[in-house]
């Protein structure tokens, strides 16, 4: 919608059934400058051909092996045209401020993660990118280090249905969802929060944004330990440690980044 004029090609599962494979999908709804691409794992070959782009998103990848992330990265580079631009968002495992129900919850998920995949990496990832990008051959690397908050206003526990977040009325405390009765108007949109310069709309922001870092969060990492919908065992789940992240400004390290593919390839030469 924001660029009408440029072709958008999403690789990832399957989009929602009932679109087309090569259609719209996803987020986009239906778009038609959007393609939908299925992409089997991090690791395998992108189905375009070399130079076929002119700039590449790189957002979230869920924690695999370092060699996975330099096929991708590999990848990235062989489509991007000469000059183009790679644009690249990971989020770090350890957070920032951490206390010490925080530290033990992440170092459980390290533990069980490398026991069900022995070589998935649990480097901070910000920097094996960037290391990754270097050796890649990129030029002009630009970040910037982002804390995202982990917790912030806790509504005190009601009595009320949970719609859709998987868990019940005694944890409503610290489940994000809301039930709306009939008729009853649905929770502002983040342009609405954007424009109120009250404190509510301060505390909406950032009730937002924590709500998004933590499912980027799951996704990324809690997704490969945890069975598909088990919310019981996250780590957002503990209600004392969600506590203790709005007490200590706890939050999660995104790295935003771009660089660019050279215009001409570096020449290797031997002197005689």
């Amino acid at each position: 919608m924001s660029y009408p004029n440029a072709t958008i090609y999403n690789l990832g599962g399957d989009p929602p059934e009932g679109t087309p494979k090569r259609s719209s999908g996803g987020p986009f709804g239906a778009l038609p400058n959007h393609r939908h691409f299925h992409h089997p794992s991090i690791s395998s070959p992108f189905p375009f051909s070399k130079g076929f782009f002119a700039a590449v998103v790189f957002r979230f990848p869920i924690a695999t092996s370092e060699s996975a992330y330099r096929a991708a990265l590999f990848e990235c580079k062989r489509v991007l045209r000469p000059g183009g631009y790679l644009e690249l968002s990971v989020l770090d495992i350890d957070m920032l401020n951490m206390g010490n129900r925080a530290r033990r919850a992440v170092r459980a998920l390290k533990m069980e993660m490398a026991a069900q995949y022995p070589n998935v990496s649990l480097k901070p990832l910000s920097d094996t990118m960037q290391r990754l990008l270097g050796r890649r051959g990129f030029e002009n690397l630009q970040r910037c280090l982002v804390g995202v908050p982990a917790a912030g206003a806790i509504p005190p526990s009601r009595d009320e249905s949970i719609g859709g977040g998987g868990g019940s009325a005694a944890s409503a405390s610290n489940t994000d969802v809301t039930h709306i009765e009939e008729g009853e108007a649905g929770p502002p949109s983040f342009s609405d929060l954007l424009h109120d310069g009250s404190r509510d709309g301060d505390e909406g922001i950032t009730k937002m944004v924590y709500r998004v870092g933590r499912w980027w969060y799951s996704r990324c990492y809690e997704s490969l330990a945890l069975p598909a919908g088990d919310v019981a065992r996250s780590i957002w789940s503990d209600e004392a440690l969600i506590r203790e992240c709005e007490k200590r400004g706890t939050s999660l390290r995104l790295m935003v980044c771009c660089a660019q593919k050279p215009d001409c390839p570096v020449r290797r030469t031997i002197s005689v």
